[in-house]
């Protein structure tokens, strides 16, 4: 018996020192990496400011950038608002589903009256008619229809009838190495000449400009938003707990020049560490970090900070793009399982009266 007890007071002991061990590791996983810079989507071309005015004159301009060019048969996806292969309509080919390949690529080049077949039969497609519609893909069972514009349309034939599809806009920007999320919006901004596709689930955005033949895809760019400002010393932090804004602190917001009203509101955060100021059209928050006030741009505001390069940063209105935050960071198991051994930790000292005064 005696032998037992020993045994199991051992093997209880054992059972301690490794979940003592065990949960060491887990407390000392390191910490979770901070999200990446918030980015500005740019949907048109925007003016950065020096300063959040609105007569101020502008840095520099955002630049879209070149990603691929394509053949202009994707007109006919774009002036349809639809990226996939799709079927517009059947047509009958009646007596000359008997034609040998050859005549039949001839007679649809030359007897087929392609302008009426699409009025007739689609509804919001309107064809016109080039000097050479018809290019052979394979003689006697597919062509391509083109019109004027440069738009074309797959014909497939099947049994006695042709099929006539939009061609594959989004397997085109996938042979570029460009995924397209199923979330998009296409933009008419002149038919036949410029479009923008928007990936509301990438959130990104793209230009498609049709001159010289060709349709030339742009990616519009992204900008970094300079969200931390400057920092100070914690001398200020008395006045900002009352809800109050000191005459010191305005003007090393003006020595940093950022734009705050001497009117501008105080709230104070819940933790009591933190504090927002709102002076329209900015909002800022300080946190106090490290023994310091550190000064933040909030995400809120109408105007926002933002950098083009290393030298070149300014203001833009933020009504002009969408803000981009990165995700959360994902946990490892060992930060999931010290975030649960906390709280296990924090329900224990609850239950037993421990607080962390």
């Amino acid at each position: 018996m005696k032998a037992l007890l020993k045994s199991l007071t051992f093997l209880v002991l054992v059972i301690l020192a490794a979940g003592f061990g065990i949960a060491a590791y887990l407390l000392q996983a390191p910490a979770v990496e901070q999200k990446g810079v918030p980015k500005l989507q740019v949907h048109k071309r925007t003016a950065l400011r020096g300063r959040p005015t609105v007569d101020s004159k502008p840095i520099v301009y955002t630049k879209d950038v070149y990603r691929f060019s394509l053949d202009p048969q994707y007109i006919s996806n774009l002036n349809s608002r639809k990226l996939e292969r799709e079927l517009l309509f059947n047509a009958s080919l009646a007596h000359r589903s008997n034609l040998k390949a050859q005549r039949l690529d001839e007679s649809l080049k030359t007897a087929t009256d392609w302008q009426k077949m699409f009025a007739d039969l689609t509804k919001n497609i309107r064809f016109r008619p080039s000097a050479s519609p018809i290019e052979v893909l394979l003689s006697g069972e597919e062509w391509l229809l083109r019109d004027a514009t440069g738009a074309a349309y797959t014909v497939v034939k099947s049994d006695n009838n042709v099929s006539v599809y939009l061609p594959d806009l989004r397997e085109a920007f996938d042979a570029n190495k460009i995924s397209l999320s199923k979330d998009l919006e296409v933009l008419i901004e002149q038919k036949n000449r410029r479009w923008i596709i928007k990936d509301k689930e990438y959130k990104q955005s793209y230009t498609i400009q049709s001159t010289e033949g060709k349709l030339h895809v742009y990616q519009q760019s992204k900008l970094t938003i300079l969200t931390f400002l400057f920092e100070t010393d914690l001398a200020f932090e008395t006045s900002l707990a009352k809800g109050k804004l000191s005459s010191e602190l305005f003007q090393v917001f003006v020595k940093e020049n950022m734009s705050l009203s001497r009117r501008a509101q105080v709230s104070v955060g819940e933790d009591g560490g933190s504090w927002e100021v709102s002076s329209p059209p900015l909002k800022y928050n300080i946190l106090r970090e490290n023994n310091r006030l550190r000064v933040y741009l909030n995400l809120d505001s109408k105007w926002l900070r933002v950098k083009i390069d290393d030298n070149t940063k300014g203001w833009v209105q933020s009504t002009r793009g969408t803000i981009f935050e990165p995700p959360p960071p994902t946990l490892s198991s060992r930060q999931q399982a010290k975030e649960r051994l906390l709280i296990v930790i924090d329900e224990l000292k609850t239950k037993i009266g421990i607080t962390n005064e």
